[in-house]
Parts: C-alpha cells; structure tokens; sequence
C-alpha cells in the first residue's frame, strides 16, 4: 500500500508539474483551478483512502458472510450511485452558480470574464466525478475489505495518467502555442474531459478485481431495508463530516485571495 500511494502521488506531482509546465498561470490553468476545487472535492472526499464511503464498506463488509457481500455491495452501490447522479446532474445545471460562489468577483476584469466562462464549461465537463467518486470509494472499500490493497491505492496514477496523455496530444497539436490566448478555451477543455476521463479510468480499473473476488457486479438492487444498508449510513454520517473539514482549505485558498484583491480594489476607489 505503501508503494502504490507513493507511486500515485509521485504521478500526481508530475500532472501537477505538466499543468505547470504547459499552461504557467494562464487562463485556462486558473479556470482549471477553480472549476476542479468542486468535483476534487467530492473525488477526495468520497473516493479517498479513509473516507466515508471506504471506511463504512470496510467495517460493515468485513463482519458479513462471503454470501451477503455481493448483494450488499450492489445495493449500497444502486443507493449512493442514485443520489450522487442527482448531485451530478444538480451540478451540470448549477455550475454557473457553483463558479459564482467558489470564485465571487471573479468576473469584475475582461481576464476574469474569460476565466469564469472556461471554469463553467469545465465543471460541466466534469460534473459526472461527483457519481464516479461515490462508485470509486465503494469499490475502494470492498477491495480492502476483501484483502486487496494493491489495486485501490495505486489506481489514482490512472487519473493522473490520462491527464498526462490529454496535455501530450495537446502538445504535439499546438506545440509553442499552447499558452497563446487564442487556445485557452481549447486547453481548458482538454484538461477538464482528460481528468473526467482518469476518473473513469480509476473506476474501471478496480471493477475486473471486484467480479473476480465476488463483490457483486453492476447490478441494480433496491432492498434498501437490510440491515447492512443502514449500517453503513449510520458510518458513513461522521466519516463524511471528519473527511470533509479537511478538504475545507481547498476552497479557503482559493476564495481569501479573491476577496482580499477586491477588497484591496475598493479601498483604492477614491472617495468623491
């Protein structure tokens, strides 16, 4: 576990670097930032080691018989899998919104315009990891529950992966030109569909060792009744909310600096 969380975050600070290296703090990287500070949340939050879904799956599988775990594992996943495509969907919608409250003020400048409008389209684009992060840290926890640990802790390298092969192609597209202001909307869509699709990547990487191992497959089943169904609710609450205060920062980083800027604007406004 060691190994692969090491290889993950070494991968994860080479997307970091390739973000860097090809957008620099331009239009579409500032975009990317605030339209990434939603569904990284959620990805975090809810697919992460420790979170509330791994912990709840964890505790609640390991006490079943080998018979009771598909079926509980396709019905936690119909339940969760149903909320979160409303969340996706409600976030799809609302992402004008979203942007508005994860970065107010933003639109005050013609800069600030351009990045708002890209930060929007990408946060649609990526409005679907809000599901996919849900069926991530299900298939996270039942993989450790059955003694797989490998597998779940190196599959975020995927994610960073399919990041890294998005900016290539965009590299040997434009090559010197990336940074230009003519392709900004281009690079902010390239980053957004290419971490959208790292995300599915993590997903589908871990259902071939579910199936094997027996925990379930993508079924549906709505005995949202059984006892382990609740169990894992009754987990999931506090595990969500102590995972969550960490993740608070994100947004902290990203809102102080905005509000201080316009704060600094209309001290400067001379006074009539």
């Amino acid at each position: 576990m060691a190994a692969a969380t090491l290889l993950s975050k070494v991968f994860g600070l080479l997307r970091q670097q390739a973000i860097a290296a090809a957008f620099g703090v331009g239009v579409a990287a500032d975009a990317y930032n605030y339209a990434y500070v939603i569904p990284g949340f959620l990805l975090i939050l809810l697919g992460g080691i420790n979170g509330p879904f791994h912990s709840a799956i964890v505790s609640v599988l390991s006490k079943r018989k080998d018979e009771e775990v598909a079926p509980l594992v396709e019905t936690i996943t119909t339940l969760v899998g149903g909320l979160l495509l409303g969340v996706t969907v409600l976030i799809f919608i609302f992402a004008d919104l979203l942007i508005n409250l994860v970065a107010p003020g933003l639109s005050q400048t013609p800069v600030g315009q351009e990045t708002r409008a890209i930060a929007v389209q990408q946060l649609q684009i990526m409005s679907p990891m809000a599901l996919l992060a849900g069926l991530i840290g299900i298939g996270f926890g039942a993989l450790n529950a059955a003694d797989h640990y490998w597998l779940p802790s190196v599959s975020p390298l995927f994610s960073s992966l399919a990041v890294l092969i998005g900016l290539g192609m965009l590299a040997l597209q434009l090559g010197n030109q990336m940074t230009a202001p003519e392709y900004a909307l281009l690079g902010g869509l390239v980053l957004a569909w290419s971490t959208l699709g790292g995300a599915v990547l993590q997903w589908l990487v871990q259902l071939p060792a579910q199936w094997q191992s027996g925990l379930g497959r993508l079924r549906l089943r709505f005995n949202f009744q059984q006892p382990g169904v609740k169990e894992v609710m009754r987990v999931m609450g506090p595990a969500t909310f102590s995972s969550g205060m960490l993740q608070i920062n994100v947004y902290t980083d990203l809102f102080l600096p905005l509000l201080f800027r316009r704060q600094r604007r209309l001290w400067a406004m001379p006074i009539c």
